[in-house]
């Protein structure tokens, strides 16, 4: 009976969400203000691959292969300097550039802080490797993520306790990060501590957009997170209480939630797995099992994201239009070198099928 009320509790708390994918409420100033930018963006969306295209850059048995499919692509204008050095950093470089200067020029000034909104979650992971590789003493430059710094700058920024070269975001995150490595002495409470200093920085911005449809994407990313959490908690083992972790502001609340603290994992998926966040809960649960990985839930979340930004193109002079379109570039892009990476390195092609949203 007990399963039952908290089946039944979730589908009440996530009903009314359903209209999230079909009304988006933009407010009429935008439209004039993004017109020709989502109008210029709708042009440019032949750049983005199709899916066919990219299973068969997964499926390539050979760099030569990738670059021979790759060649066929929006990307082809890379391909010679991709020979040269041997990897893909010039093209996400100036893939990144180009989104940079795009939005500096078309964001309305009060929206220009979404810029950083977009760094968020990339400077968060690349701080999070730098404490991995000194608490571990090993060298993880291979999970960094490219940016406008390197590992080694992070890294020396971080055992120096020197950010002067740093910008925002990153440059704020390594310094909560260095506070917390030296007050906490258990890395996953600081992991914990962190994002939830990478949320409070996303709702900061999302809130001054004033955007309903980013207040309303903020708060199911939060769900996401307090889900992923649980998850790593029960897998784990951990110690530490629920209301040690779990972030307020989502549809769930902590209430919600806390109810599974002394519940199976499987109990607490069952309970769940109806609602907004079907195939994230089923497609992870079984990779947990199978592959002992949490790869699933990262993606599923990605394709989540993905999914919502789609559903503002029906608002073609958004600001959610804007941002969604670099949003997607930003996957591709990194997607195109976690496939590059893994044919180098010889890496099964399911595990790496695994990283790539919407495959």
């Amino acid at each position: 009976m007990q399963k039952r009320k908290c089946a039944f509790n979730y589908k009440q708390r996530t009903l009314q969400r359903g209209e999230h994918l079909s009304l988006f409420e933009i407010e009429a100033k935008d439209f004039g203000a993004y017109l020709f930018a989502s109008g210029e963006l709708t042009e440019r969306e032949r750049e983005f691959l199709t899916k066919d295209e990219m299973e068969r850059l997964l499926m390539s048995q050979s760099k030569d292969d990738f670059l021979k499919i790759l060649n066929d692509t929006y990307y082809s204008k890379y391909i010679d300097e991709v020979k040269k050095i041997g990897n893909l950093d010039f093209l996400i470089e100036t893939e990144n550039v180009n989104a940079m200067n795009y939005l500096n020029m078309h964001l309305k000034e009060e929206h220009k802080n979404l810029i950083e909104f977009l760094m968020l979650d990339r400077d968060l992971h690349n701080v999070k490797v730098i404490l991995k590789s000194s608490v571990l003493r090993r060298d993880l430059r291979d999970l960094f993520l490219f940016a406008s710094y390197t590992f080694d700058d992070l890294k020396f920024a971080y055992e120096q306790k020197d950010i002067s070269k740093l910008i925002s975001p990153v440059n704020e995150i390594l310094v909560r990060a260095i506070d917390l490595m030296s007050k906490e002495s258990e890395f996953r409470i600081i992991e914990l501590k962190l994002e939830q200093f990478f949320f409070k920085k996303l709702e900061k911005h999302v809130a001054s957009s004033k955007s309903p449809p980013l207040i309303k994407l903020l708060k199911h990313r939060i769900d996401m997170l307090n889900i992923k959490n649980i998850y790593r908690s029960k897998v784990a083992s951990e110690t530490f209480k629920y209301n040690e972790f779990l972030y307020e502001g989502g549809y769930l609340d902590s209430d919600f939630f806390i109810q599974f603290e002394n519940e199976s994992i499987d109990y607490f998926a069952q309970s769940i797995e109806k609602g907004d966040y079907t195939k994230m809960i089923m497609q992870g649960t079984h990779l947990l099992y199978s592959d002992e990985t949490f790869a699933s839930f990262e993606k599923n979340e990605e394709e989540f994201l993905l999914n919502y930004f789609e559903a503002a193109s029906k608002a073609s002079s958004s600001i959610e239009r804007v941002i969604g379109f670099f949003i997607r570039k930003r996957f591709e892009v990194r997607s195109l070198n976690i496939i590059f990476n893994g044919i180098l390195n010889n890496i099964n092609r399911d595990k790496i099928k695994h990283r790539i949203p919407n495959l």
